[in-house]
């Protein structure tokens, strides 16, 4: 159970999520996709909705709608070498900020933020901002794991670029 007593545990835990959401975007920015993974439950769930923030992905396009072991691959697939897009690597920066943490349930909890990303390749710019919705997982032992993450992108309804990278 995930308890917030008192005001400083509040805060702690506060820090605690904001440098997890940091590191993971760090880690994206970086592209160090195998670390990145390392962070997801194997029961986790990557979810970037299309059009609508609220669709149901099982009956509507996302533009990204992946399980664990889609996203395994997925990784594979970024660190094989093989994606144009990635070669050069794109330098990419991203801001992580009004974090927000909604009650705890259990040894899970849902913290919600914004983000800026831009990124860069071959001459070319581009800047992406959303809302990512995360549901994270107390490990044993300590520390967080991602069981969902859902990328309220704010373009979602617009023609986008394939995404051949981690938002």
């Amino acid at each position: 159970m995930i308890g917030m007593t008192t005001s400083d545990d509040a805060d702690a835990l506060e820090r605690e999520l904001t440098r997890f959401l940091v590191r993971e975007a760090r880690l994206m920015d970086e592209h160090q996709y195998e670390e990145w993974l390392a962070l997801w439950a194997d029961d986790g769930l990557y979810w970037i909705p299309c059009n609508a923030d609220d669709i149901d992905p099982t009956r509507e396009v996302s533009i990204v709608y992946d399980d664990r072991e889609r996203l395994g691959e997925r990784v594979e697939r970024l660190c094989s070498g093989t994606v144009l897009a990635q070669d050069p690597l794109p330098r990419m920066r991203r801001v992580v900020s009004n974090v927000e943490i909604e009650a705890p349930e259990g040894d899970e909890l849902t913290v919600a933020s914004n983000f800026v990303l831009v990124w860069a390749r071959l001459g070319e710019q581009q800047v992406w901002a959303g809302r990512t919705i995360h549901r994270l997982r107390r490990r044993p032992g300590g520390g967080w794991q991602i069981v969902r993450k859902k990328v309220l992108l704010v373009n979602s309804d617009q023609e986008m670029p394939l995404l051949q990278f981690l938002i």
